[in-house]
């Protein structure tokens, strides 16, 4: 989701229109349970797996301090097969193999600019397959379709993985790698400021090792079990109001695990960090909602607060909110969000016991409408 990855964050706004009865407007009020969980769906279990492999995924700062900002993160696959940042070559290889989850997080060392100089740049991608034969043939291939593709490449040895298939091009201040492990194959692209091999080789060494110790307990799902993976067992999507279908989808229906979630964030690490700090246990993604769960009720209301003072873009101002529901803050946009598709020119927080839901609309009247009734949804948990 790497549109979608930018810290999604309110700012405060209070008040009311002095109705004492609430206006909920065409939505729901309350908890609309569904039956996406219920019946097998590899869609579904593809999405799991792929949101497995993004609790795994590393931090590049952990192999470059200088490494520290988010430039988004996707899911891989889907129904349809492979998605994503991968190169045309590989996507057409990969179009002939079953591709069972994937999950890709990208990071530099300055925040994305239309000259992309003096550039560090990792991206890691996990690819999950049936098995570790597979999973071999898979990287093999996509080796391959990389020299056809370009027949400036030169192969490149990494002592500490002789397995791993790297290659790139003399001059060229990039290299790609590729690791079977189990029946995963770790993709790494490497880039820094000067076409200095030794750096570049260090650099993507560093990165399978420390990727590969953050999956040595990890057990790949099996083809056979796929379609019963459950995206959301503790029941937190429908604490949202319902305002579409009930599609497991990566951007408009899912649950993502706390590391998952930093991954899209500005500074994954150090927004992890902190967000552990606060007591983030998991968020949901409904549509144009979304539901961070805390450890307890004073986690969630540090968290919200956190959330409306919290430095955004495009940044908020306060303004009236919903009447007679002290636990939601509204704000307006001050400038269009010029880089998202979804609504985002109003958006409302809501604090209700150890949850804490935003919702978004490009309507004021509308937003106002919709937190109150997810007010009155969350508050069937209360």
């Amino acid at each position: 989701m790497a549109a979608f990855g930018s810290t999604l964050l309110v700012t405060a706004g209070c008040g009311g229109n002095g109705s004492t009865a609430p206006d909920y407007g065409p939505y729901p009020h309350e908890r609309i349970d569904g039956d996406y969980d219920t019946r097998p769906s590899l869609a579904r279990g593809l999405l799991v797996e792929s949101l497995r492999l993004g609790e795994r995924v590393l931090y590049a700062s952990s192999v470059d301090p200088d490494l520290k900002v988010g430039r988004g993160s996707t899911v891989l696959v889907d129904y349809e097969g492979v998605t994503g940042p991968n190169s045309g070559p590989h996507h057409r290889v990969l179009d002939r193999y079953q591709v069972t989850g994937g999950f890709s997080a990208l990071a530099a060392n300055k925040p994305y600019d239309a000259a992309e100089t003096s550039k560090k740049f990792l991206m890691v991608s996990l690819l999950a397959f049936p098995d570790e034969q597979t999973a071999t043939a898979a990287a093999g291939d996509m080796e391959r379709s990389d020299f056809e593709f370009n027949s400036d490449n030169v192969p490149v040895t990494l002592d500490a993985y002789p397995e791993a298939l790297n290659h790139w091009r003399p001059g060229v201040p990039t290299v790609g790698s590729l690791l079977q492990w189990k029946s995963l194959v770790i993709q790494v692209f490497a880039e820094r400021e000067e076409a200095d091999l030794g750096a570049l080789t260090e650099m993507v060494t560093s990165t399978l090792r420390q990727q590969l110790a953050a999956l040595e307990t990890f057990t790949p799902t099996p083809v056979s079990e796929l379609a019963s993976l459950r995206l959301d067992p503790d029941g937190l999507l429908p604490l949202l109001v319902k305002t579409g279908d009930y599609t497991p989808d990566d951007n408009d229906f899912s649950v993502y695990g706390v590391h998952t979630y930093a991954t899209t964030r500005d500074t994954p690490a150090v927004d992890f960090e902190a967000d552990q700090r606060r007591g983030l246990l998991a968020v949901a993604y409904s549509h144009n909602k979304v539901l961070y769960r805390l450890r307890d009720a004073g986690g969630a209301t540090d968290f919200a607060s956190y959330l409306t003072g919290a430095h955004t873009t495009p940044e908020y101002v306060p303004m009236r909110g919903v009447a007679h529901r002290r636990g939601i803050t509204c704000g307006q946009a001050t400038q269009p969000a010029t880089q998202r598709i979804a609504a985002r020119r109003f958006r409302c927080v809501i604090t209700s016991g150890a949850y804490v839901a935003v919702v978004y609309s490009n309507v004021d009247t509308d937003v106002r409408q919709l937190a109150a009734a997810q007010d009155s949804v969350l508050a069937e948990k209360r």
